[in-house]
């Protein structure tokens, strides 16, 4: 009898520290868990050129990177445990603002509007206002460039019609006004990774303003997420491994929810950037 009201009496105090743990619940403030966030080669994200030059095949799945944000003085903190990465090389890390992935068009959206100069000398205005899926597109301009609505002597308004093929183009623009009206030209060329278009036939043309849209999102670093974390560096051992860690406090962050990414550079090119996240304060 004696053991029998022992044995109750410890199952007794277990149950009284298993009832306070459960009533020990974290305040509804607490943001702690790990978050993995992934990372990616820079050329998955970024327009290739210039990005996609030095990345390194597998080390962005070899890779972690893990954010935390605990109670307490610390808001936030960020760790990445790196893998597959040249051995015995030093790598700048930088705290990046968040960005949005660079995602080619299928079709280059050549909306907008433009000066295009011909033979170096002829300046003329063009303005895009349709183009259809397939890259059958439709606008106005006129002649010279700047003059608008075009009804001086020598001047003309003109219509335009064309077609985006990949990075080809080529469109008709036909004058509409009373100098030379009904004369038209086809010009052909295409269209470089910034967006600037050109060609040498009939003539050589060129825009000058405007650009065309070849993809939606970002096309470079979003800039430092904060001046009071300045880029750092680690260096990998003979494995091509290595670590790094660091906190953001409250002063780093200030208030409300803020994007972020961590961009990866290795002799002067980016090598790594991680997927955006959010931080809140």
């Amino acid at each position: 009898m004696k053991n029998k009201a022992i044995l109750l009496g410890v199952i007794a105090v277990t149950l009284l520290v298993t009832v306070g743990t459960v009533f020990a619940a974290k305040p509804a403030s607490n943001l702690a868990g790990a978050q993995k966030v992934p990372w990616h080669l820079s050329a998955a994200v970024m327009p290739v050129p210039p990005y996609g030059s030095l990345d390194i095949q597998g080390s962005d799945t070899a890779s972690k990177l893990i954010v935390n944000q605990p109670n307490g003085k610390v808001e936030a903190t960020i760790t990445g445990a790196m893998n597959g990465l040249h051995p015995d090389t030093t790598y700048t890390v930088y705290l990046s603002n968040g960005y949005t992935k660079y995602t080619p068009l299928d079709t280059i959206d050549v909306r907008g509007t433009y000066k295009w100069l011909v033979l170096g000398t002829y300046a003329h205005d063009m303005v895009i206002t349709t183009q259809k899926p397939d890259g059958i597109f439709f606008g106005t301009g006129g002649y010279p460039a700047g003059s608008f609505p075009y009804t001086a002597a020598g001047q003309t308004p003109e219509n335009i019609t064309g077609k985006v093929v990949g990075n080809e183009i080529t469109f008709t623009t036909t004058y509409s006004g009373s100098y030379n009206p009904g004369y038209s030209a086809t010009v052909s060329g295409t269209i470089a990774a910034d967006g600037i278009m050109s060609g040498n036939s009939p003539w050589e043309w060129y825009t000058t303003d405007g650009h065309a849209t070849l993809a939606s999102g970002s096309t470079g670093w979003p800039g430092l997420f904060i001046s009071t974390v300045q880029p750092f560096t680690f260096t990998t051992d003979d494995s091509g491994s290595g670590s790094w860690h660091v906190n953001l406090r409250a002063n780093d962050l200030g208030t409300g929810t803020k994007l972020l990414s961590v961009w990866i550079n290795g002799a002067g090119a980016t090598v790594l950037i991680s997927g955006t996240f959010q931080v809140t304060a």
